[in-house]
């Protein structure tokens, strides 16, 4: 498994000038903005654009029917699954801890520290979400391939994010104000709770899948 964490390493090195202009692109955007609140572009962008590389990592490795060489490794199809979610956790995590300095950074310039530890508390729910996001898609790849994958996956999206404005919209869901009074541990608590339940779930799914799967 750590040949293939080395392997997705040294591919994602080749792309690093484009996540350089992907942070600065943000940065650039919240100090023409100015505003606290749209700060959290930093974050939750930097997250999510550095968690796609994780999805494209699976073009990599189906190029030129890759995936069969992989699979004749001594490193298994378990071993190519964890390694697939341990890559995402890292790379992902590690964006966002970039996308975090950088916004404490804007705070630092334009406003305070104490200012910023007021935001803190919503900085983990970019994450949390990210996390849940890619460890859904992993199976879907797997099961579908890359290029109908990622479609589906988007659309999933997309049909999700309709959805919710939607509802929101129609005032079906007027209860949802109460969790405004809710304190972010509780809220966090429930994220986490959730993500490590998706996880768990498409984590088994992934296997099952990879298992069955031909080349």
């Amino acid at each position: 498994m750590i040949g293939l964490l080395i392997k997705d390493w040294q591919l994602m090195k080749r792309q690093a000038r484009y996540y350089g202009i992907v942070a600065l692109l943000a940065c650039a955007m919240c100090f023409a903005a100015g505003s606290r609140d749209y700060s959290s572009f930093i974050t939750s962008y930097l997250t999510f654009m550095i968690s796609m590389y994780s999805i494209s990592s699976f073009t990599y490795d189906e190029y030129e029917n890759g995936m069969a060489f992989l699979m004749a490794l001594p490193c298994g199809r378990r071993d190519y699954v964890r390694e697939k979610y341990l890559f995402s956790f890292l790379l992902i995590t590690g964006g966002w801890l970039i996308g975090i300095l950088l916004r404490l950074l804007f705070f630092l310039i334009r406003f305070s520290a104490v200012e910023y530890l007021e935001q803190l508390p919503g900085e983990p729910v970019y994450l949390l979400l990210c996390l849940m996001y890619v460890g859904c898609t992993i199976p879907i790849l797997i099961k579908y391939g890359v290029e109908k994958g990622r479609g589906i996956a988007f659309g999933a999206l997309a049909i999700l994010a309709v959805g919710v404005f939607s509802i929101a919209k129609c005032g079906i869901l007027k209860n949802v104000n109460r969790l405004s009074t809710l304190s972010p541990a509780v809220v966090l608590s429930i994220l986490l709770t959730a993500c490590v339940l998706i996880l768990g779930i498409a984590y088994v799914l992934s296997v099952r899948m990879m298992e069955k799967k031909e080349f």
